[in-house]
């Protein structure tokens, strides 16, 4: 482990002992071992510590521990931008694991685009256990550069993805948080930092991506209702960024949705489009009023 330490695999976690030790194993199997794996306690109330101060006491990886109290994914994501120290940095869910030419096929690509000002980083489609793209559609080849608008909202992507970033563009963005709750998607980073940058896309498969019972994207609706304001903000920027008026209503009544579910009354005065917010502001009050026992 004398050599320099490019990449930075962040792993935000709470209460995930029971599924770290797979996420480590395939670190610890990396063909290239230039990256630390920085580990952020969200708080956990189980064993996390334990195991992880085991870890480092073997030292087959470099591993940062960094625990703080429990705020959710989007604090513990900006805990982990404010203490990186490498050239690349990308996040590993703590039920994820990386393939074992992940971090060496990732340098490779970062190495690619390290001084093309266009880009962030790169992009890539996490993959299912049985090593297919999740949700069985990947984006096509000719689209070698990608915003997140381009992937979430234009290609309708709806699968997982992994990002590796230049840690230089990063570090100057931070995900909203909001008082009393604990969740902003991912997807709140990808929409705002392309706006300035694209990522470069890879084809590559990197991660794998298996969906548990207890997990945030299974517990979609309930997440939303207890996060609204997080919710609302993702919203906002797929409702202004959509690129077509289908999309645009879709995204708007969403939006709407989120407004009402956060009584957030300045809904017209953040939204683009306007007259469209409200227009569709019925259409958000029925899907509030269907998912009210959610």
């Amino acid at each position: 482990m004398n050599c320099e330490m490019l990449l930075t695999v962040t792993t935000p976690t709470y209460n995930r002992a029971h599924t770290l030790p797979a996420c480590y194993e395939s670190l610890c199997k990396q063909t290239d071992m230039r990256f630390i794996w920085m580990i952020i306690d969200d708080g956990s109330k189980d064993n996390t510590e334990s195991i992880v101060s085991e870890w480092i006491a073997e030292g087959k990886i470099k591993i940062v521990y960094l625990k703080k109290e429990n705020g959710g994914k989007a604090s513990a994501l900006n805990l982990g931008i404010d203490n990186l120290t490498t050239p690349f940095a990308a996040c590993l869910d703590s039920d994820d694991t990386f393939y074992p030419h992940a971090v060496e096929k990732a340098l490779l690509e970062l190495g690619s685009i390290v001084d093309d000002e266009r880009y962030c980083g790169i992009l890539a489609l996490r993959n299912s256990p049985d090593g297919q793209v999740m949700g069985g559609k990947s984006i096509p080849k000719e689209m070698t550069a990608v915003t997140g608008a381009d992937v979430m909202l234009k290609l309708s992507l709806s699968t997982e993805y992994i990002c590796f970033y230049k840690t230089a563009i990063l570090k100057n963005y931070r995900f909203p948080v909001f008082e009393g709750e604990k969740f902003v998607s991912p997807a709140w980073i990808m929409y705002t930092i392309t706006q300035n940058y694209f990522y470069k896309t890879s084809w590559e498969a990197y991660c794998c991506c298996e969906y548990i019972s207890d997990g945030l994207t299974k517990n979609k609706k309930k997440v939303i209702k207890n996060n609204p304001h997080g919710y609302t903000a993702v919203k906002l920027l797929s409702f202004n960024l959509a690129p077509t008026l289908k999309l645009k209503i879709r995204n708007g009544i969403m939006y709407d949705y989120g407004c009402i579910l956060g009584k957030d009354r300045d809904f017209l005065k953040n939204a683009h489009h306007k007259l469209l917010a409200l227009l569709l502001y019925p259409a958000g009050l029925f899907v509030a009023l269907t998912r009210r026992n959610v």
